[in-house]
């Protein structure tokens, strides 16, 4: 980074103040990102505002719902305006970091960005080579202005050839942060009409018709694609000055009744879903968004191999990579996915899923928003996760989940052990510091004294503590107010009034306005914690309460051949019609009562299998009942199993008895194999599974309500993979440890700077 004497000294605490100056906000990918990174930075973390150098452009006016202020100087060309105007408004807005794009104004926001002393000026490139030529101004320009840059933020890693060895910018400035989309908003989905004949397979582009995206290429590609397959048809999307001789073009080569120019669309997001395939034919490209959104779509994409767009397509996984300027390639491409349906299907799959795993926009952003936190010299908030000892439980493996995915820029997390590591502290080890402080029993009075001590050294900004972990809960509450750190408790139960116990103790309830915050797993449990528990009746009975879901590692979407490869670990026929626990064998999942319902089943169902995966004190006495109940051909136990995750695919539907629960992991993971599930309406169940769309939720305790919604998924196979593929994209949507990492990250850095 540079630290040049005349700048101020970067603001250490409260939101960051950022200041996006560009040419416009008109039609392009850059102007693109622009609108929808800044609306998207956590505002708690960022106040975020945009200049235009020029006039508004097409996409300003997407800005003034949401609470981004944003304005235009209109003095494009003239530039000592258009620098007074900045100085002006960098004097008033005070920022602590100035990202520019475009070269007037890179050339004077870093400028305006000196003479006001700003601390940090950072170029964001979103081009990956030049498309015309620099002239002779601006490369001096660019080295006057070097010493005062701090970063360049690049959107591919194909960049940094172009930045570092054709520019000539310090390697070690040079950041790269992918696009993403949403997947909210680009998802498969019902087909709409495309306009085309009937019958057609659509291939569709999205691009400007610019020179760069050469359409000309792509439209000889297709002469040869309709020679081999007629029925294809070519949507063009977008305009630009090329149009007239891209339509004579068409003409010429006996094309029009094949191609279709649909000009520039507002509901591309709509459009996508339709097509067969999707394609790009640039020369030059850095990171496209229309391949990204036509992948988060679950469409196969054929691009030219150009830029970041290997990054984004696995060649034969996810579509095609093909050379630029190459009609025959990219038409051998484009037929082989039209013949082949199913391929093509299961590489529109691909696609979505590694969109989902690696360029959703919720992580675009949160890499932004760590990436200008560390341009900016913010130093990563100290968080110390505090538990008596681990346990193989739902909580911790959440909690070494999130230490796996906190960005280390923005959270530096750490474990302290008051007992001992526990089953799971290799695995802690193994991603973060873990420190055990040797209590010995309940009356230890050194322990306070040394997690204080503890906390004070490492710098502690904010102790997380679980509700379920006593000691942790009331030592690490009391060390943290000692240690001047904020502290949020985490609960991850409820219903616990069932079974004669609480969530929170009562001198916890009592005292919770000394928290910072209480997290959620779901509304549900929040309105239990206030109807059952008594929190929030009392003013001193109350801390803000900040839902966060549970969130699991979702892989790619399973297929024929992992449910194989589950049930031969299982030993099981493809034929047999299989229902899945995985849990604890103790009374709180109530296994008995799927069993009895199992007995119901297994009556008139003679491949029926019941995998009971899972170990622990109830054992003995359940198979017993199996015997007794005489289903022993029908249940298979597993005992404990560190390879749930890969068999889940193996079952039919998974199933979860218990009289009491959280938001449990299990059926999350369920969900993510495109496994529908049947569960008892307990914990916040109900915020998981809708009943009759991802599966069904029935009564606690009622075997006979269990077995008819299991008898009618096990019946249905239509049904089951309907529900099942509606689960999958819910576990996609929402349950995402990203997500719920990135929900936590954001609390933990707000608290941090309180």
């Amino acid at each position: 980074m540079s630290a040049t004497w005349w700048r101020r000294t970067p603001r250490r605490a409260g939101p960051m103040r950022v200041m996006f100056v560009v040419p416009d906000l008109g039609l392009g990918g850059a102007e693109r990102h622009v609108v929808t990174l800044a609306p998207a930075l956590d505002p708690d973390a960022f106040r975020v505002s945009i200049v235009c150098v020029g006039d508004e452009g097409e996409l300003f006016d997407e800005l003034r719902d949401t609470g981004v202020p944003a304005h235009a100087l209109h003095s494009r060309t003239r530039p000592v305006r258009a620098l007074v105007a900045l100085v002006r408004a960098m004097r008033e807005e005070r920022p602590d970091i100035v990202v520019t794009r475009g070269y007037n104004a890179e050339a004077l926001g870093r400028i305006a960005a000196a003479l006001t002393r700003v601390p940090r000026s950072v170029v964001w490139v979103h081009n990956a080579t030049d498309i015309g030529p620099r002239g002779r101004i601006r490369p001096v320009v660019d080295r006057l202005l070097e010493p005062l840059t701090s970063a360049y933020y690049g959107v591919a890693h194909a960049q940094r050839t172009y930045l570092v060895d054709e520019l000539g910018h310090p390697a070690e400035k040079v950041e790269i942060i992918h696009n993403g989309v949403d997947p909210a908003r680009f998802a498969p989905g019902a087909p709409v009409d495309l306009g085309l004949p009937a019958g057609a397979r659509a291939i569709g582009i999205v691009a400007v018709l610019r020179e760069e995206k050469d359409h000309p290429t792509l439209l000889r590609a297709m002469r040869m694609v309709v020679d081999e397959v007629p029925e294809a048809h070519l949507l063009v999307i977008g305009d630009g000055p090329l149009r007239p001789e891209l339509e004579e073009l068409a003409r010429q080569l006996g094309m029009s009744g094949n191609v279709t120019f649909a000009g520039s669309r507002p509901d591309v997001a709509a459009l996508l879903p339709a097509l067969d395939v999707a394609v790009l034919s640039s020369t030059t490209e850095c990171f496209p968004m229309a391949v990204l959104e036509a992948m988060a779509c679950g469409v196969p994409v054929v691009g030219t191999e150009v830029g970041g767009v290997p990054e984004m397509i696995e060649d034969g996984v996810t579509g095609y990579l093909v050379p630029s300027r190459h009609p025959r390639a990219t038409a051998d491409a484009l037929v082989k996915i039209l013949r082949d349906p199913a391929r093509a299907a299961e590489m529109g799959r691909a696609a979505r899923d590694r969109v989902l795993a690696e360029f959703t926009l919720d992580r675009s952003v949160r890499r932004a928003g760590a990436t200008l936190a560390r341009t900016a010299g913010r130093k990563p908030a100290r968080l110390a996760v505090v538990l008596d000892q681990t346990a193989v439980g739902g909580a911790e493996r959440l909690l070494l989940d999130l230490c796996r995915r906190f960005d280390r820029s923005v959270v530096e997390p750490r474990l302290v052990c008051l007992r001992a590591e526990g089953p799971l502290g290799d695995a802690f080890r193994e991603v973060v510091p873990v420190e055990v402080l040797d209590r010995t029993g309940r009356f230890d009075m050194r322990t306070l004294p040394r997690l204080v001590r503890s906390l004070r050294a490492a710098h502690t900004d904010v102790v997380l503590v679980a509700h379920h972990n006593r000691a942790a809960l009331a030592l690490g509450r009391v060390a943290a107010r000692l240690a001047g750190a904020a502290h949020v408790v985490a609960a991850h139960d409820m219903d616990l009034t069932r079974v004669g116990g609480r969530v929170l103790p009562r001198h916890v309830v009592e005292t919770l306005f000394l928290s910072e915050a209480l997290v959620l797993l779901a509304p549900s449990q929040g309105r239990y914690l206030h109807e059952e528990e008594g929190v929030g009746r009392f003013p001193w009975r109350r801390a803000p309460e900040v839902v966060i879901p549970n969130g699991i590692v979702v892989g790619p979407r399973p297929g024929p051949a992992d449910r194989a490869e589950a049930r031969r670990r299982l030993g099981l026929d493809d034929a047999d019609l299989v229902i899945g626990i995985a849990a604890r064998l103790s009374k709180q999942k109530a296994h008995h009562i799927l069993l009895r319902a199992t007995a119901r089943l297994a009556v008139d169902r003679a491949r029926l299998r019941l995998v009971v995966i899972g170990g622990g004190v109830e054992e003995p006495a359940l198979r017993a009942l199996v015997a007794e109940l005489g289903i022993a051909d029908h249940v298979l136990f597993t005992g404990v199993r560190d390879d749930v995750r890969e068999l889940l695919p193996g079952c039919d539907v998974t199933c979860l008895s218990s009289v009491h629960e959280g938001a449990p992991l299990v059926v999350l993971e369920s969900m993510a194999a495109c496994v529908p599930v049947v569960a008892t309406d307990c914990g916040a169940v109900r915020d998981l599974v809708a009943d009759g769309r991802e599966g069904y939720v029935v009564p606690v305790g009622d075997a006979s309500a269990l077995a008819d919604r299991l008898g009618i998924l096990l019946d249905d196979p239509r049904m089951r993979a309907e529900m099942g593929e509606r689960a999958r994209q819910r576990a996609e949507a929402e349950y995402s440890i990203e997500h719920t990492a990135a929900r936590f990250q954001e609390l933990i850095t707000r608290l941090a700077v309180r």
